[in-house]
């Protein structure tokens, strides 16, 4: 993460429209029970743990990032005793058991890993059966409208690497999952992002 992006995940506005816009069309796509036990890969900040914990009530949750200066304010941020934040590599997560979550949330994440089909693969080691991955990311279309291509001037990302939506939702189904939810955003023709439900 470069200067540029952690000033713009690490502020009020930014946590504004996660609340607001995003979470809100996902609670509109997802449906999950309280008292779950639920993983959010790449936590940042720890705004989206809030957020997760705000709305859908689990019972505990594991928040991973890579970012070991991440990990030191989402800690800071919260003080909930059912969340454990700890430095973690979504695509290598040895340490945690398989099937051991009821949800998985990413926001925003994957298309950060330029080894994304081992990310989506571990992730469907850690479901239960029945187990929901709760996505909203970005893909390399994002990039490929006028202001996604300013974004790429600035945002340190693996762009040769990086999915296509078709590519992302075709190697979820063939690993196994169903999709359950599959729809496209793009605010004031802004950034452009995808949210998916998926059900191993």
């Amino acid at each position: 993460m470069n200067r540029f992006e952690f000033i713009s995940m690490n502020n009020p506005v930014r946590g504004f429209i996660q609340d607001r816009i995003e979470m809100q069309q996902i609670r509109q796509l997802v449906q999950l029970e309280k008292d779950k036990v639920v993983l959010e890969i790449g936590c940042g900040n720890g705004n989206g743990t809030k957020l997760i914990k705000k709305y859908f009530k689990p019972k505990k949750i594991i928040a991973i990032d890579l970012d070991s200066q991440m990990i030191k304010i989402a800690k800071r941020n919260n003080v909930d005793p059912s969340i454990s934040f700890t430095v973690g590599d979504a695509a290598n997560l040895v340490s945690i058991p398989d099937k051991s979550f009821d949800a998985i949330f990413d926001f925003a994440i994957i298309h950060h890993i330029p080894n994304w089909k081992d990310c989506l693969n571990e992730l469907k080691r850690l479901l239960k059966p029945g187990g929901q991955l709760i996505l909203e990311d970005l893909s390399i279309e994002t990039f490929s409208t006028p202001f996604g291509k300013l974004m790429r001037q600035v945002l340190d990302h693996p762009y040769s690497n990086m999915f296509t939506r078709k590519e992302f939702t075709e190697y979820l189904e063939n690993i196994g999952f169903k999709i359950m939810k599959n729809k496209v955003h793009n605010p004031l023709s802004t950034i452009q992002y995808f949210i998916i439900i998926a059900q191993k």
